[in-house]
């Protein structure tokens, strides 16, 4: 029996933004670059952020030696994560990421994957939103489409995949039982073989994509979409320089407001479209002729042209009162409402603990230095809207707060679903 390994591009979690969604509809193959709508009555606006529910995950490192290491998947588990609160309105506590860097209960494995699935029956609404993004290996064998989490042990034998590997068949259960109406899926493809062939061409293939079908007699999802990073027969490229995919960088980008109509509204529809002409101009240009990318989306009962998913100017969130406004990081310029103590551009603020005092300068375009006690320093964003501050730091930890005078007050919550309550002094400068 001829078996074809495929895999999910290192770094496939992209931010993949939000996209994408998960169970597929029998796709043609005149229709595997472009959009295909359902005919029959339309989702036109995502549920409210707080009935908004994310699993990301990003495998770089497998127990299974035999399985090539990857370089990008937690970075864009990381980026995908941070992405969801700050444009497309999940709130931080409810986004899970698993991935290679992560704590032992935050591993990649299995158990843990299938764990977290099982959980979201116990609390995401029916009428809510799931996002899963899978950023890994991902293999085809005896016609059946398996997920690679850290402790797989990959092998021509089915029963043993079946034991160590996640069928997407259980994937699909799982998602039925929480009944949760809407479903969103990324799925970025590698060009890396999963038993160690790096240069081998591993082309994303439709025998593959069938594995994700979902039945759409009497199910419970109603509207879903999967977004794919390349075509039925091509492979995706990784994006050396910032150690991400090209579907993933520019999935960000479209997300930031590259891909937003003038109202500063980036729809679904028009984010698949940036993607599609932007990914295979990027990598025309990076790696040169022959070199082609193009992703594609499958969608049914969203109403693509419709669907809000991020808002690129806050202003524009008053003409859009069905869709509520994401979280969304500015700039911190000067017609920017500012507090009546004046903006935060230019100080710095100090929060004293017991091991040390940590440091934030608040920098201009709404970025951020953030110094720890033991003098290491990273970076992050700010927004400032009246008297309330949103910071994000290095894209892991998300700070809401409220400027009083001399101080600020807030919570803080991390991509592990961690919080906790802060306060800043303002330093004299």
């Amino acid at each position: 029996m001829k078996t074809e390994p495929f895999s999910l591009r290192a770094g496939g979690a992209a931010i993949a933004m939000l996209l994408l969604a998960l169970f597929v509809p029998q796709a043609s193959a005149q229709n595997d670059r472009g959009i295909g709508l359902k005919p029959a009555e339309t989702v036109r606006q995502l549920p409210a952020k707080a009935k908004r529910y994310a699993i990301v995950i990003g495998v770089d490192r497998y127990d299974d030696t035999q399985i090539t290491t990857l370089g990008g998947s937690v970075n864009d588990a990381k980026t995908l994560a941070n992405a969801l609160v700050q444009y497309a309105g999940f709130p931080a506590d409810q986004v899970t990421l698993l991935a290679s860097d992560q704590p032992t209960e935050r591993q990649p494995t299995r158990g843990n994957i299938l764990r977290r699935l099982s959980n979201l029956s116990a609390v995401i609404p029916k009428d809510g939103l799931l996002l899963l993004s899978f950023a890994g290996h991902g293999v085809e064998r005896g016609g059946e489409a398996f997920l690679l989490p850290s402790d797989a042990q990959v092998s021509n034998d089915v029963d043993l995949l079946e034991q160590t590997a996640i069928n997407v068949k259980q994937v699909k259960e799982k998602i039925q039982k929480t009944g949760v109406g809407q479903v969103v899926m990324i799925l970025d493809a590698c060009r890396n073989d999963p038993v160690g062939r790096a240069n081998a061409d591993n082309p994303l293939t439709q025998a593959y994509t069938r594995g994700f079908n979902f039945d759409v007699r009497n199910r419970e999802v109603t509207a879903f979409a999967t977004l794919y990073a390349t075509a039925v027969g091509a492979r995706a490229y990784e994006y050396k320089e910032r150690k991400q995919g090209y579907f993933t960088w520019e999935l960000v980008e479209a997300l930031k407001g590259k891909a937003a109509n003038e109202r500063g509204e980036v729809t679904l529809a028009s984010l698949v479209k940036y993607l599609q002409e932007n990914v295979p101009k990027r990598v025309l240009l990076d790696l040169g002729a022959g070199k082609d990318q193009r992703p594609f989306a499958v969608v049914e009962g969203y109403k693509a042209d419709e669907l809000v998913l991020a808002i690129s100017n806050p202003n524009a969130a008053a003409n859009n009162n069905a869709q509520p406004e994401p979280v969304a990081i500015g700039n911190g310029a000067a017609n920017d409402p500012a507090p009546a103590n004046g903006s935060l551009m230019g100080t710095t603020w100090i929060q004293t603990k017991a091991e040390g005092d940590y440091t934030i300068e608040f920098l201009k375009d709404g970025k951020l230095r953030y110094k720890l006690p033991t003098g290491r320093e990273t970076g992050g964003t700010w927004k400032q809207t009246g008297t309330l501050v949103i910071v994000v730091i290095n894209g892991y930890s998300t700070l809401e707060g409220t400027v009083e005078g001399d101080v600020i007050k807030g919570e803080g919550t991390n991509v592990e679903g961690e919080k906790w309550k802060w306060t800043w002094t303002r330093k004299a400068q």
